[in-house]
C-alpha cells in the first residue's frame, strides 16, 4: 500500500524554550516506520536556540511544520497546531517527551483493526533529563471509573480521531496544568476509548516540567475542578496523593481549595462579614452564613492575632441574634474551634467582645475604628470539615489515611 493510501497522522508538539529536548523529540518522530506522517511544531516564541534547531529541519518540507509566535500557553497551541493538521489522526507529543520506535504503526494498526474505537492509548515510561528509565507510568485498560479515580492515559501515548478531537471542542484553554486529563474525560463520555499493552512513549520529568514544578499550585486546583465539573465529584486517590507530598501547604490551604470545590459536599460558606479591609474585626463581629440543611455548620474555625491587651477577650456568641455560646479569645496568635451548630440556610453568627479600642483607619487616619483582635482565616466547618481538621492538626502525615476512610465519593460515570 502507498503511503498516499495511508491515513496521514498529524503530530502535534506544543513547544517553549525546549531546546534541551526538542531534537530528540523530532528524531523519536522521525524514526518512526510508519510512513505516512506530518509533524507539526507549534513555538510559543522561544528565545533559547529552539529556532535554529526547528530551521534545521525545514529540508523536510511538508512531512515537518512549524510556526513561532506569542501564544495563550500549552492549551492554545495545541488547539493552534490542530487547526493546521491535515491528518486523520492527531498524536500530542510534548517537547521533553519521546516516541518509542514503532509507536505510530502499532497505534494506526489498533485504530485499523477498532474502528469504533474513538482513540487509543498505550503504556508509557518515566525518563529523566538524561534519558534515564525513571519507573512506569501507571496505565490502565480504560474504565471510566479508572479515569475517575486517576489519569490512567499517559498523554504522549494517545492517539485521537481528528473528528473525535474536534467534536469535544478540542483541548480546554482555561486549563494549562490538566487539560489533558480534562480531555479524555470529554471524549470517553460519549466516545469509546481503546487501550493497548504496547509501550509506546517516553514521559519525561525532570525539575522543570510543569508536572513538578506545577503540581501543587496549579495541579490540584485544576484536578478538583475538572473532576468535580465531569463526575461531580472527585476522587480519595488524589485527595491521598496531594495530601501526602504537601502537608506543608498546612490545613487552611487545603480547607480553602476543599471548600471551593465542595471536597466535603455543599458545607457551610462564609458569604459576607465586617471584618475591616485591614483584617481588624469590631466588637460585635458579624459573619453571614449559607448553609444546606444536609451538610449543616458544626464549628467556626478562626486563626488570627490578639495583641491590643495581652489578655484573653471574652466572646459571647449570636446565632440568628439568639445566644448560643460563651467563647475564650486567648492573648497573642490564636487559633480556635468554636462548636456552633447552625442549620438555617441563610444564618448570622455574631461574636459580641468584651474587649475594643479604637485605632485609626488604614484608608483615613482621621476616622478611628473600634476593634477587638484580627482575623486572617476564618472557616465555618461541617462536621466532617471539623474532624478533617482535628486529625490535620494532631498529625498531618496521616490525614490521608484519616480520608481514605471516612470519605465516601460517588461520581456520576
Amino acid at each position: 500500500m502507498r503511503n498516499q493510501e495511508l491515513p496521514l497522522i498529524s503530530v502535534i508538539t506544543p513547544s517553549f524554550n525546549q531546546a534541551t529536548f526538542i531534537k530528540q523529540t523530532i528524531e523519536s518522530v522521525l524514526m518512526q516506520d510508519y510512513p505516512h506522517i506530518e509533524h507539526i511544531v507549534v513555538d510559543g516564541g522561544s528565545t533559547d536556540g529552539t529556532l535554529e534547531i526547528l530551521n534545521s529541519y525545514r529540508y523536510l518540507g511538508e512531512r515537518f511544520r512549524f510556526v513561532s509566535e506569542q501564544d495563550r500557553g500549552q492549551s492554545d497551541a495545541i488547539n493552534k497546531g490542530m487547526s493546521m493538521a491535515r491528518g486523520e489522526i492527531i498524536g500530542w507529543l510534548n517537547s521533553d517527551d519521546t516516541y518509542l520506535p514503532g509507536a505510530v504503526s502499532k497505534a494506526m494498526h489498533a485504530l485499523a483493526q477498532n474502528p469504533a474505537w474513538s482513540m487509543v492509548y498505550g503504556n508509557a515510561y518515566h525518563i529523566n533529563e538524561q534519558n534515564k528509565f525513571i519507573g512506569v507510568y501507571p496505565t490502565k485498560p480504560f474504565s471510566r471509573q479508572s479515569l475517575f479515580l486517576f489519569c490512567i492515559i499517559c498523554q504522549p501515548s494517545a492517539f485521537v480521531r481528528k473528528e473525535v478531537f474536534q467534536s469535544v471542542g478540542g483541548v480546554d484553554e482555561s486549563l494549562h496544568y490538566c487539560m489533558d486529563y480534562d480531555l479524555w474525560m470529554r471524549i470517553s463520555k460519549s466516545h469509546q476509548v481503546g487501550h493497548i499493552g504496547d509501550f509506546l512513549a517516553a514521559s519525561r520529568l525532570h525539575a522543570a516540567c510543569k508536572s513538578i514544578a506545577l503540581e501543587i499550585e496549579l495541579g490540584l486546583p485544576e484536578i478538583l475542578k475538572t473532576s468535580m465539573r465531569h463526575f461531580g465529584t472527585v476522587a480519595n486517590d488524589w485527595l491521598y496523593h496531594f495530601l501526602t507530598h504537601y502537608p506543608q501547604k498546612g490545613v487552611y490551604w487545603f480547607l480553602d481549595l476543599f471548600k471551593a470545590h465542595h471536597v466535603f459536599g455543599n458545607t457551610p460558606i462564609l458569604v459576607d462579614s465586617n471584618r475591616y479591609s485591614s483584617s481588624w474585626v469590631p466588637p460585635r463581629y458579624r459573619l453571614s452564613l449559607f448553609v444546606d440543611p444536609l451538610t449543616p455548620m458544626q464549628a467556626l474555625l478562626i486563626k488570627g492575632v490578639n495583641t491590643l491587651f495581652n489578655q484573653p477577650v471574652h466572646v459571647h456568641v449570636l446565632i440568628n441574634n439568639v445566644p448560643a455560646a460563651y467563647h475564650v479569645i486567648p492573648a497573642g496568635h490564636f487559633e480556635t474551634c468554636i462548636t456552633l451548630p447552625v442549620h438555617e440556610p441563610n444564618s448570622t453568627v455574631e461574636l459580641v467582645c468584651s474587649r475594643q479600642q479604637l485605632i485609626s483607619s488604614p484608608e483615613d487616619e482621621s476616622i478611628r475604628q473600634p476593634v477587638s483582635f484580627q482575623v486572617q482565616h476564618v472557616f465555618p466547618l461541617s462536621a466532617q470539615e471539623q474532624q478533617f481538621y482535628m486529625q490535620f492538626m494532631k498529625n498531618p502525615e496521616q490525614v490521608a489515611g484519616w480520608l481514605l476512610k471516612n470519605r465516601h465519593p460517588v461520581p456520576a460515570l
